[in-house]
């Protein structure tokens, strides 16, 4: 694209240079200055014309040149820095150590004895007695009975009927109409455009340079350092004395009792009854009917003729009688029973102990240090560059047109539709008749009647007894015994212990740094170079033209 842009001025240089030699000389001829600039540069006339016009067209150097770019440079430089070295200390502390010692004393102590005692207690024992009922109940016994009825039975009976229905019939139709057709038509039409001409124009500029310069500043810092202080201070210490403490409790003492009790007893016995049963000793018929699908034709269906009979059936019944029996248990009793014992039950007693203890903390300490900081300086610096521009051109061109010409045209369609059309058909339907029938059946009932029976009822009865009963009571007694106590002393001791401080030392070290520098590249750039003040010394190089210096800035021509 740049070189087709380049390209468009020459060709109209070209242009202009062949209508100055076609006869754009003879029409200046009379105008023209005499013979130094004409035989110089050629006759005033075509000759000129080529010289101006290809000194005019924009021509392009390579060249290069020298461009600042900044770049990313790692420098290594020397920092002092604080580092903390461990150093080894010694401090002394008092411990308290317990050293047991044994002391004897005396206590009282309780204790019980058991004692046999006896004693007569009433009981109440409960004594089965049987008592004969009599009691009203009512059996449901089952009856039958004939019972004759009417019912409604429904016969199919084939009808003939006659139906109309509806039928579409297809049809087709011829019709006629128009439509617009479209056609295309080319034509020519001038149209203006606008060509951008490339132009080069050299300027001056001034942009700001940042150096970067080391500038030593006092840093001020706070180290803490270690201190140790002595302190003292109370702590209640616990010793445990031991302490005999009677205790009462309940134990449960199991005994063990035979007793003798009525217990009721149910035996099955079976006996033999009869009941009535009511069954079908009916029979399957075989009969001829008229077929309602067909009613020429015959068909052979089964019916179930009924025949209820009553008959006696005998059954077992299982019957539950009732019976007393005697047996004899074992029950055991547990009694409460109160017993005293003597534990021993530690207690802690307090005191009051003075200690001293050793505390470390550590208090801030200012000092001041001189650090190189980086500054960046910021400098004015001139340079040129080259601002390629464009100059817009007016021009004109034909273009051909396609244009869309409206034009009526007939045509024919069919259209498809459905006309509708009546008809008639006979079909047979199935119509039910009904029609009363009369019929017998058995009905079973229940009637209900009442008796009486006889059972056995167990009643529990109390008697009171009399019984003696041996028991055991504790009887409280005392004694005094010798018993040893430890007791705990508190003896001060002295240790050493060794421990480490953390003490800040200056250090040199070396520190890699990322500095941004300004540094030339070389740089290869297009410029114009030309115009119309080359070739045969343009409008204003008359003295290359043989042309005295007053009379060369027309060349020869007003």
């Amino acid at each position: 694209m740049r070189r087709f842009l380049m390209a468009l001025p020459a060709v109209a240089l070209a242009l202009t240079a062949t209508y100055a030699q076609a006869g754009g000389c003879g029409a200046h001829r009379a105008r023209c200055r005499p013979a130094p600039c004409a035989s110089a540069c050629a006759p005033c006339g075509g000759g000129y014309a080529v010289a101006a016009a290809s000194a005019c067209g924009p021509q392009y150097v390579t060249e290069q040149r020298t461009v600042m770019v900044p770049e990313q440079v790692q420098e290594t430089r020397t920092v002092t820095v604080t580092e903390m070295k461990q150093e080894q200390r010694e401090r002394k502390y008092t411990v308290h150590k317990q050293v047991p010692r044994t002391e004897e004393k005396t206590r009282t102590v309780n204790y019980s004895e058991n004692e046999a005692r006896t004693r007569e207690e009433n009981y109440t024992v409960y004594e089965t007695a049987s008592e004969e009922k009599t009691e009203t109940y009512t059996v449901n016994v089952p009856t039958t009975e004939t019972k004759t009825g009417t019912r409604t039975v429904y016969k199919t009976v084939m009808e003939n009927v006659e139906q109309k229905y509806m039928v579409n019939v297809p049809t087709v139709e011829e019709r006629k109409a128009t439509r617009t057709v479209y056609k295309n038509v080319m034509e020519p039409k001038e149209e203006t455009y606008t060509v951008m001409v490339p132009t080069s124009e050299e300027r001056k500029g001034t942009r700001t340079v940042y150096k970067t310069v080391m500038e030593p500043q006092e840093q001020t810092y706070t180290v803490m350092v270690p201190t140790s202080e002595e302190r003292k201070g109370t702590r209640t210490v616990y010793n445990t004395v031991t302490e005999n403490v009677e205790q009462s409790y309940t134990v449960m003492v199991p005994s063990t009792e035979t007793r003798t009790a009525m217990k009721t007893v149910y035996d099955t016995v079976q006996e033999t009854a009869h009941r009535t049963v009511t069954r079908d000793a009916g029979h399957w018929v075989t009969q001829q009917i008229a077929d309602p699908c067909n009613p020429c034709n015959t068909r052979c269906c089964k019916k179930w003729c009924p025949n209820i009979v009553c008959e006696q059936v005998p059954y077992t019944v299982c019957k539950r009688v009732c019976r007393q029996e005697p047996y004899s248990y074992n029950v055991t009793v547990c009694k409460p029973e109160t017993r005293t014992r003597t534990v021993q039950v530690c207690k802690q007693v307090p005191s009051q102990q003075e200690y001293t203890y050793t505390v470390t903390s550590c208090k801030p300490e200012t000092r001041t240090r001189t650090v190189q900081v980086c500054k960046q300086v910021a400098e004015q610096q001139e340079y040129t560059y080259t601002v390629a521009g464009c100059k817009a051109e007016t021009r004109t061109r034909t273009v051909q047109v396609c244009k869309q010409v409206a034009e009526q045209q007939e045509y024919t369609y069919q259209v498809h539709g459905c006309k509708q059309e009546e008809r008639t058909r006979t079909i047979q339907v199935c119509k039910q008749v009904a029609e009363q029938q009369e019929y017998t059946y058995t009905v079973a009932g229940c009637k209900q009647e009442t008796r009486e029976r006889k059972y056995t009822v167990c009643k529990q009865v109390p008697v009171q007894k009399t019984r003696t009963v041996n028991y055991t009571v504790c009887v409280p007694k005392t004694r005094e015994e010798k018993y040893s106590v430890t007791v705990y002393d508190c003896v001060p001791e002295e240790k050493t212990e060794t421990y480490t401080v953390c003490v800040p030392h200056q250090v040199q070290k070396e520190v890699t740094v990322n500095v941004c520098r300004m540094v030339p590249k070389t740089v290869t750039v297009q410029v114009a170079v030309g115009g119309c003040g080359s070739a045969c010394g343009g409008c204003g190089a008359a003295p290359a033209c043989g042309c005295a210096a007053p009379a060369a800035a027309p060349c020869g021509c007003r």
